[in-house]
């Protein structure tokens, strides 16, 4: 991602808005930079101080603390690049194996930092083994050409510093930066209102409200647009209390309510996982249908933004949501970045949760395992009864298992198959829910077989037995099933269905052909075979973390 900073003034502009001098910072392609709040500059003071010494704050940032910005950056927990003055100064990470904060100077914060740092007359390649070290040695260490760190018991050449662009020495001012921006943010809320207008012709508008500073500043914005619109939030459940109180001083005019599903569910489910998210299907996407249905057809509207997630920024400004069926979905403030967010809300005086003012920066479910170990400890610090009560489930479930203590504190938890960074802490992969065994082209489904045909139609109509798929066949025997082609996915996403369904009721919301009997059951005069159960279906649209697929050599 390209930053924009104006270098006269020494503040970042948004895209559209000119200075006589600007400068480009590449910042981290996902980085989506926001201002420091005081409690995040807070944290920074405290980590310099304590791993470089007092006043190491002060000279790395000699103009003051108004305008700095944060931007998230790829590590294995929580990472911020910190910005300011016109450069990236470094690097506030949070070390999952030392459990505390670092602070990682870059060339230009080095240079500030020089009379702080501890150095080794020595020079090499990134990965090169540098010096010896001890356990209560400086984390960073500065080179002849770099900055090496203390990994173990040696120093690694972790950067090789080449010549950039040095800090501006200009005084800076967070009101200056709001107004110098000001052409640029009434732009973005012009395009913003008009798309909003041309939206609400003839339809429906229901403003999904989070909480969150972008349904936030979505709901500012749909208020100037002078439309009817309603306002809908979802209690997953999970919740922080501030959120709860905040959306209740806000307004809204649908609510729709988990209760408390996640926990009635989770001991079926396993706990929600990044590649096993049954969770949003549970406490989101079933409760929002189920309280949105008596408003169908409509449009949703979403403050979802392109610049948060790699996922994100491939989704256009108005799309169909495949769980949300009847509902056209669009995000007015697709286009706007972090920072235009937070500097429209301090420009118009929109009020924010209150969270984001007390270190938190992600907002809805304090457990999501799409959070960070940082996040969680501040929830654990914060909120010691709800972490007390998650925690202690994921101890129990890790003990009936035998996995590790660092499965827990770690957050392992967090995927079936953890990425490589991950892998060589602990589990693996987490065993599947259930698991069919095949031998050649004969899935052995024993006393389910019947259950499995009957569930089957929601794919096809089966005819004498058999079952023509897009891509194969399945042919039903008395204890088993025989599978042609590629029909073995098919087959197990309904295997799971059948064996392991937890009655959760997410399949129900979306279909009346189904029914829960001891488990999932369809009513075949009804099924239209559509086969949108077999995609809500939490169990059956992540079959590759609920089932397992073993060879077997007999019946």
């Amino acid at each position: 991602m390209m930053l924009l900073w104006d270098v006269e003034n020494n503040v970042p502009l948004l895209k559209g808005c000119s200075g006589e001098e600007v400068r480009v910072i590449r910042t981290s392609k996902w980085s989506d930079p926001s201002p420091a709040t005081d409690f995040d500059l807070k944290l920074l003071k405290s980590v310099l101080e304590d791993q470089f010494g007092t006043g190491s704050y002060q000279k790395l940032l000699p103009n003051g603390d108004q305008v700095i910005l944060m931007g998230k950056v790829p590590y294995l927990d929580l990472s911020y690049e910190i910005i300011a003055d016109g450069v990236v100064l470094g690097h506030l990470f949070f070390d999952i194996f030392d459990f505390r904060w670092y602070f990682k100077p870059s060339r230009a914060g080095a240079e500030r930092l020089r009379s702080y740092l501890d150095k080794i007359n020595a020079s090499g390649d990134k990965g090169t083994v540098i010096g010896e070290a001890k356990e209560d040695d400086p984390k960073f260490v500065l080179t002849k050409n770099g900055l090496a760190e203390r990994q173990g018991n040696k120093y690694v050449q972790v950067k090789v510093f080449k010549p950039g662009p040095e800090p501006l020495e200009v005084p800076h001012d967070r009101k200056r930066m709001i107004k110098l921006n000001e052409y640029c943010l009434n732009s973005l809320m012009g395009k913003s209102i008009l798309f909003i207008r041309r939206l609400a012709k003839k339809r429906r508008l229901i403003l999904s409200f989070s909480g969150g500073k972008d349904s936030s500043t979505l709901l500012d914005l749909v208020s100037r647009s002078d439309v009817d619109f309603k306002v809908y939030f979802n209690d997953t459940g999970l919740e922080l209390p501030e959120t709860l109180k905040f959306v209740e001083k806000v307004g809204v005019d649908i609510v729709g309510d988990a209760g408390d599903s996640f926990w009635r569910y989770v001991g079926k489910f396993g706990p929600p996982a990044r590649d096993y998210r049954w969770c949003c299907k549970v406490i989101k996407l079933a409760p929002t249908f189920r309280a949105l249905k008596p408003f169908m057809p409509a449009l949703t509207l979403v403050g979802q933004r392109k610049f948060e997630s790699i996922a994100r920024s491939k989704s256009p400004p108005i799309w169909r949501n495949p769980w949300m069926p009847g509902f056209l979905s669009a995000s007015p403030i697709n286009d706007w970045t972090a920072l235009s967010v937070w500097l429209y809300a301090w420009s118009r005086g929109v009020e924010l949760n209150p969270l984001y003012y007390q270190g938190f920066k992600r907002l809805g479910c304090y457990l999501c395992p799409a959070a960070k170990i940082a996040d969680y400890l501040m929830v654990k610090e914060r909120y010691p009864d709800l972490w007390d009560r998650w925690e202690s489930f994921l101890r129990k479930y890790a003990g009936e298992r035998g996995y590790s203590e660092e499965w827990v504190k770690l957050g392992l938890w967090r995927w079936i198959k953890p990425p490589k960074g991950f892998r060589r802490l602990g589990i693996y992969k987490r065993p599947p829910l259930t698991t069919l065994k095949i031998r050649e082209n004969l899935a052995l489904t024993g006393n389910f077989t019947s259950r499995v045909k009957e569930l089957s139609i929601t794919l096809g109509k089966p005819d004498d037995g058999k079952l023509n798929l897009e891509k194969g066949r399945l042919i039903f025997k008395e204890n088993a099933v025989e599978f042609e082609g590629k029909a073995l996915k098919e087959l197990a996403r309904i295997y799971v269905r059948v064996s392991s369904c937890t009655e959760c009721g997410v399949c129900t919301t979306y279909c009346d052909a189904l029914y829960l009997s001891e488990g999932i059951r369809v009513n075949a005069e009804r099924c239209t075979s559509c086969g949108l159960c077999n995609e809500v279906c939490p169990l059956s649209y992540y079959s590759r973390a609920t089932v397992g697929v073993v060879s077997s050599e007999s019946p």
